[in-house]
């Protein structure tokens, strides 16, 4: 089977995933503004932001080091399942000791943040979640390794947000709006991970025990503590803006920021399918020093990743106040220009993204960690100056010029180190589509905006997608493409069978 092959078809149904499982987190941000209020929204929103920073900890990277580890020994199954031993026992007793430490200072994190006791009782209930989740996405990455994402992808993004949005939905009717916001969290948590542990033998040949007197792997380690680092970096930078936002606003605030933010975070979703998948191929690609395979991935694969986010990125730049209207109009009034700029930004990030993974798994991780440093204090100098003047359009305008420079910034490393580029010839066709596509809805914006919000919406989606896919065609696919489309779809073919 081809990489194009493997890519496409991973990195679909990886797409999928992800989009299901942002769409339940969507769901998720409608169900908690609608029946739990703005303040709710922003208290989950910081609590959340800490959680997942506390996860990165636990986790040490070693996400990173499955990925490249179980990659370097596929010839020495043994050795994978002490690999992969190795990295579970000591992430999953990470993650016990950082539940603790935030049961322990969840008082002075939400002072600090301006919670009220609200966002302490959140902290600790969400911190029990913090093994399970752990756990979970180890197991999901040790199957990756494999070239196995299935798992991963079915347990932390459609399971567990499924679990969160249900269980919402059930307490908050059956036992009130403090039980809908402390207790999903956790047992969402609980319930993927019971569900993808059992998968881990069938695909890896690790049992329990093997993990039970797994030992320490101290190689690994040192390999994945610099990616803890960056990993931990580019964490904090994804919810920085949040953080600052309680720092320096409130709670409030934050809830009419986190629906701008979530949705346009459906973008990244895009970039994250990819990865996944292209991620142990770049190392194994690496390995076998082929330069210049890995250069002809990275070019279709960011033409893949364009194609796929430009029609949504169209729909929530022109038609921002449609989309928010969904949670209320007072999110649509405040968010709207928040929104436009975050979704500039979320389209740049998923557009030159891969380029990070390019770095991490080509062996530089000093510089990932460099770049990452760098990137945090600088987003940290931005939300200072414009929070304050520019309240949430600051923190979004603060996270556009952050991933506009990061990505220049990231372009020009990968030319100089491995004289590759993620631009190739054919990646006119998407961005010329899009071009059009944005013109032809700006300019019946207007009529929209008449129309009732959900159908307004609904017409804008239908319009942004249907003229983009039609001159995609026109312009006609590339070979990659019309390979993966006919694999699928056969009957398409027209060519007579010999």
């Amino acid at each position: 089977m081809s990489r194009n092959t493997v890519i496409a078809g991973q990195a679909g149904f990886s797409f999928a995933g992800f989009l299901f499982g942002q769409t339940a987190r969507f769901g998720y941000n409608l169900v908690v503004a609608r029946l739990l209020g703005v303040d709710a929204l922003g208290t989950y929103a910081l609590a959340i932001a800490v959680i997942q920073i506390a996860e990165v900890v636990a986790v040490a990277g070693l996400d990173s080091g499955l990925l490249r580890y179980v990659s370097l020994h596929s010839r020495d199954p043994l050795r994978q399942r002490a690999v992969i031993g190795s990295a579970l026992k000591t992430s999953i007793t990470l993650s016990l000791f950082v539940a603790l430490l935030l049961l322990l200072f969840s008082a002075p994190i939400a002072s600090q943040l301006n919670g009220s006791r609200l966002l302490q009782l959140t902290l600790c209930c969400y911190a029990a979640a913090i093994p399970f989740n752990v756990a979970t996405v180890l197991y999901g990455h040790a199957m990756q390794s494999f070239r196995q994402l299935k798992p991963k992808i079915i347990a932390t993004q459609m399971l567990s947000p499924l679990f969160l949005l249900l269980l919402t939905i059930l307490f908050r009717y059956t036992a009130g709006q403090d039980a809908a916001l402390f207790l999903p969290f956790a047992l969402a948590g609980a319930g993927a991970f019971f569900w993808i542990r059992s998968r881990l033998f069938t695909i890896s040949g690790v049992v329990p025990t093997d993990i039970l007197h797994a030992r320490p792997d101290k190689v690994m380690l040192a390999y994945a503590l610099p990616f803890m680092a960056v990993s931990l970096l580019s964490m904090m930078s994804h919810w920085l803006d949040v953080m600052m936002l309680g720092m320096l606003t409130d709670t409030a605030t934050v809830g009419l920021y986190h629906p701008a933010a979530r949705t346009a975070g459906l973008i990244r979703s895009v970039l994250l399918a990819f990865t996944g998948i292209a991620a142990p191929m770049i190392a194994e690609l690496h390995t076998g020093r082929q330069n210049a395979e890995i250069g002809r991935i990275y070019k279709m694969v960011t033409r893949w990743i364009v194609t796929v986010v430009l029609p949504p990125a169209i729909l929530f730049m022109v038609l921002p106040e449609a989309v928010l209207s969904v949670f209320g109009a007072r999110f649509a009034a405040g968010g709207a220009v928040a929104l436009l700029l975050l979704t500039a930004a979320s389209f740049l990030q998923a557009t030159f993204g891969l380029s990070a993974t390019v770095l991490a798994m080509t062996g530089h991780a000093r510089l990932s960690l460099i770049n990452a440093l760098s990137a945090l204090g600088l987003q940290v100098v931005l939300n200072l100056l414009l929070i304050p003047s520019m309240g949430l359009n600051g923190a979004a305008l603060a996270t556009l010029l952050l991933f506009l420079m990061l990505s220049a910034l990231r372009l020009v490393e990968i030319r100089s180190i491995l004289k590759i580029h993620p631009f190739g010839h054919a990646l006119w066709k998407p961005l010329a589509a899009g071009l059009s596509a944005t013109l032809f809805l700006m300019a019946v914006r207007p009529w929209l905006l008449t129309l009732p919000s959900f159908v307004g919406l609904a017409v804008g989606a239908l319009l942004s997608l249907g003229c983009f896919t039609a001159l995609m065609l026109l312009l006609k696919l590339e070979e990659e493409e019309r390979e993966i489309i006919l694999k699928h779809l056969p009957f398409l073919d027209k060519k007579p069978k010999p």
